[in-house]
């Protein structure tokens, strides 16, 4: 026990540890008793001050379990205490190597959090375990293990255990057992006197292995003793990734393409899939579930909402249908020709010129009818009729453009009923009838003359047309 208490003297001068990185609190470790045979426990003491000026909590914890347990006595579980502000709080911690089975020296992570803030110290408290007996030779074999703290589930992981034989003994039979929540291997080595030996392998877990912290614990073991252990803190991040399977089915004028988006990734899927598309296939693209269409970038999109959890699909039909543009496209055909059937072969329109004025209104003018034979026949005996308003008068002894009205009838409510006939119109020919008209007053804002009428026979039956109504403003 002298050559313990010696080591242990060493190891306490060694750690002495004053830490003070945070203004919030300091942390301090003292080791009372660092240096153990297995069935011990190290033995800390814990200093904490509360620079703050609240009363705050604490927490100590460590990482290394369940490998290395702390506690203290009386027991608390969880080791937790509050100190009042400007003041300091000591504890005696103890630090007990639970699956440790090799002499050496270890490094045991303690934590000290201030809870209200999240704000963590760190301290390496450094255990030796020795042999209680001296000069007991101890079997010396370093295992390194490398691998990335922060592991993507969906890809492989890459893992290299370096061995370190540090005796002349030769180990034919060695086993590395790595074992944490989402790795499970045991590997079977040799290793000769002396030597230095690199192993590499890779690991694949599942891609939809959820988001979590995890330790990596690492034990080399000879004739079912445990020759060294290493322990890893790792960490399986979140993947955010959707798969995409089509499949189209293509018949007369309508497209259908069936998409499936599985949540490949570890943590759930809620947003937006988009599906590109343009502005004219757009008018004739649906979907189901519905979507909705977005512009960005100069590109089109059909965008729709997805939630999945991982492992979890969802099949989206989109349907491209241009029969209804057939539909539309045939009906406007026959709109086309229903038009050009049914259209009056004669157009008549009425124009007003030499608008006067007078008092701010308007005095006089002259209306001008333009009849034109838009048919592929002659036309006979076309009846003009027209219309002035009883506010105005046909104004007389002028001559009334090139064709004479065969009839002028006045009406008491009707006003002024002029008639003129033409005798027939060739295809594509234009006759010009115009005539002036004086109001009694002047004629104040807008007003408007009515519909001139044609009358006439084509293809055996009546027709009429109809000239636009004339709105003259002053």
């Amino acid at each position: 026990m002298g050559f313990i208490k010696k080591g242990g003297l060493l190891f306490a001068i060694l750690l002495l540890i004053p830490i003070s990185v945070l203004a919030d609190f300091d942390v301090k470790f003292e080791a009372t008793d660092s240096t153990i045979t297995f069935g011990q426990l190290a033995e800390f003491k814990l200093t904490v001050t509360n620079n703050l000026n609240t009363k705050e909590t604490f927490k100590v914890k460590t990482l290394d379990y369940p490998l290395w347990e702390i506690k203290t006595d009386p027991i608390m579980n969880p080791i937790q205490f509050s100190i009042n502000p400007k003041e300091t709080n000591e504890i005696e911690l103890f630090v007990n190597p639970l699956h440790i089975s090799n002499y050496g020296i270890y490094d045991v992570t303690v934590i000290v959090e201030l809870v209200s803030k999240k704000e963590k110290i760190e301290t390496p408290l450094r255990v030796g375990i020795v042999s209680p007996q001296a000069g007991t030779y101890v079997e010396t074999v370093l295992a390194t293990i490398t691998i990335d703290e922060h592991i993507d589930p969906t890809k492989e992981i890459p893992i290299k255990i370096t061995l370190n034989n540090q005796n002349p003994i030769e180990y034919p039979n060695l086993i590395i057992k790595l074992d944490s929540k989402v790795i499970k291997e045991e590997i079977k080595e040799s290793l000769g006197k002396k030597e230095k030996k690199t192993i590499t392998l890779s690991k694949t877990i599942s891609p939809q292995t959820p988001p979590q912290e995890d330790t990596l614990v690492l034990n080399l073991i000879s004739n079912e003793k445990t020759l060294d252990t290493k322990v890893k803190r790792i960490e399986i991040i979140a993947h955010k990734e959707l798969s995409k399977d089509e499949k189209v089915n293509e018949r007369f004028l309508k497209a259908e393409k069936k998409i499936t988006f599985t949540n490949i990734g570890n943590v759930k899927y809620e947003e937006n899939v988009k599906i590109e598309t343009s502005l004219i296939r757009g008018l004739f693209t649906s979907s189901n579930p519905k979507g909705k269409m977005i512009k960005e970038d100069e590109q089109r999109y059909m965008v729709i909402p997805v939630n999945l959890s991982p492992g979890e699909s969802i099949s989206i039909t989109v349907t491209q249908n241009y029969i209804t543009l057939l539909v539309l496209g045939c009906f406007g055909i026959i709109i086309t020709i229903l038009y050009y059937m049914l259209r009056s072969p004669l157009t008549l329109k009425k124009s007003a010129a030499n608008v006067s004025f007078r008092e701010g209104g308007v005095s006089e003018l002259k209306v001008v009818l333009n009849i034109t034979n838009r048919s592929k026949e002659k036309l006979y005996g076309i009846e003009i009729i027209d219309r002035i308003p009883n506010i105005a008068d046909l104004e007389k002894g002028l001559t009334i453009g090139t064709l004479h009205p065969t009839k002028i009838l006045k009406h008491e409510k009707k006003g002024t009923i002029i008639k003129w006939v033409i005798d027939e119109l060739d295809t594509g020919d234009e006759r010009v009838i115009s005539y002036k008209i004086k109001s009694h007053l002047s004629i104040l804002g807008q007003f408007s003359l009515s519909q001139a009428i044609a009358k006439f026979k084509f293809d055996g039956r009546d027709v009429i047309s109809h000239s636009n109504i004339l709105g003259v403003n002053p």
